[in-house]
């Protein structure tokens, strides 16, 4: 005998439970908290969302900024590099003096103006390692100068005004 107040009974073996999440199909009225509520949990995504973007900007810039462009350091071993020294040598990395002098000799071998070194150990895999890494220093340096990298410090910029 069907119930007045349900004219869709629940068929047997099926739990009240299973047809619950089916309660607020369309046509069904659900009250003003649970609006409230979804409105609320939206935003709340929205923000942490956008944050999380924020956050992911100014790491790349720290990145970049702090990390490969420090002046206090040398830019290949990454010992601290006193302020002076930097003035006296004119490179377009920032090294200490270990580094400068095998920059050095690794430019004057790339040149042609010097023959194999006195260090037996500044070989051809040296060599290829110091070609390999002022390759990354430019990549570094293009990616700089790219758009896209000038509109994120320009988005970073306008972020820490508000």
């Amino acid at each position: 005998m069907p119930n007045p107040k349900n004219p869709f009974p629940i068929p047997a073996g099926v739990s009240s439970q299973m047809i619950e999440p089916f309660s607020r199909l369309p046509g069904k009225r659900c009250d003003m908290a649970e609006i409230l509520e979804f409105g609320k949990k939206a935003e709340n995504f929205k923000w942490e969302r956008d944050n999380a973007l924020r956050h992911l900007k100014i790491e790349a810039l720290r990145k970049i900024f702090q990390c490969s462009r420090c002046m206090v350091k040398c830019s290949k071993c990454g010992a601290q590099v006193d302020s002076q020294e930097y003035v006296r040598f004119a490179a377009p990395y920032n090294f200490c003096k270990t580094c400068r002098k095998e920059y050095e000799e690794f430019r004057a071998r790339t040149g042609g103006n010097q023959a194999d070194s006195d260090c037996y150990w500044r070989n051809s895999a040296w060599m290829k390692m110091w070609e390999t890494w002022v390759q990354h220093q430019e990549a570094l340096d293009q990616y700089r100068q790219s758009k896209e990298f000038l509109q994120l410090m320009e988005d970073v910029e306008q972020m820490l005004k508000k």
